[in-house]
């Protein structure tokens, strides 16, 4: 029997309703999953949907691509949102995008900063966003070291990376990205990863896995994933359902 637990999805987002999601997800084995917020806007959702569905939880926080607006005020709400609720489970996803910049450098490093120190503070996990910034993001992490560590959700940075977050303590989240054909250097850090540091995750609506590519994401796809990194590691979908979701509890507490 196979459970499992979409660690890292945006119900916000999706082309059905919230409901309609979960109730897919459910009939697809996924008894759990964590909404994810990513500027003030999605706040009130993932606050609402948390107390909706028994199955959701969530985690609150702001993009690096919505770094410019964060502010002294973003952050009070952050901190008594993941205060005040207890199904408000980590902070985040937070980190650093030096692709897009759609913010600056110093305005993306300095709300990941304070953040992870809302973080440090509650005694609550990171979701992190990193991409093209391997270097200033594990600086940063190593300045600011985080007692209930977090997880590098949609990993797709360098095996030196996914060495250094291992080391300490972090996990990786692993997302439909892995079936793509273009994506042997994520296959060979999956093939690395110690089992008790992977997670799956969706993200949805974004990163279909194949054969849905092109198409809206979703979480009911997150066993389709699974039997993808099943087949890579040369295990059963069982013993990677039962490890997944163990790591999910450890690190998330749910």
């Amino acid at each position: 029997m196979t459970s499992f637990i979409d660690t890292h999805c945006h119900l916000d987002k999706l082309d059905s309703t919230p409901q309609e999601a979960v109730n897919e997800a459910k009939d697809a084995d996924v008894q759990q999953m964590i909404t994810i917020s990513v500027d003030e806007t999605s706040f009130d959702f993932v606050s609402d949907a948390v107390q909706e569905f028994a199955e959701v939880y969530g985690s609150v926080g702001m993009h690096p691509h919505d770094a410019s607006d964060f502010n002294q005020s973003s952050e009070k709400r952050i901190r008594k949102l993941a205060q005040t609720q207890d199904k408000l489970i980590a902070i985040g996803e937070t980190g650093l995008d030096y692709h897009y910049m759609n913010s600056s450098f110093e305005e993306q490093q300095h709300a990941f900063r304070s953040q992870l120190q809302i973080a440090v503070d509650l005694n609550l996990p990171v979701v992190l966003h990193s991409r093209e910034a391997e270097t200033d993001t594990v600086r940063i992490l190593q300045e600011i070291p985080v007692p209930s560590l977090g997880v590098a959700h949609s990993f797709t940075s360098s095996l030196k990376m996914a060495r250094s977050l291992v080391d300490l303590g972090w996990y990786l989240g692993i997302n439909g990205i892995v079936t793509f054909k273009n994506a042997e250097n994520l296959r060979e850090v999956v093939r690395w990863l110690p089992l008790d540091r992977l997670l799956l995750e969706t993200d949805s609506p974004f990163l279909a896995p194949v054969p849905f590519r092109g198409k809206p994401n979703k979480p009911a796809h997150i066993p389709v994933i699974a039997a993808f990194i099943a087949e890579l590691r040369k295990i059963s979908i069982e013993e990677l359902s039962e490890q997944t979701s163990q790591n999910a509890h450890c690190l998330f507490r749910i």
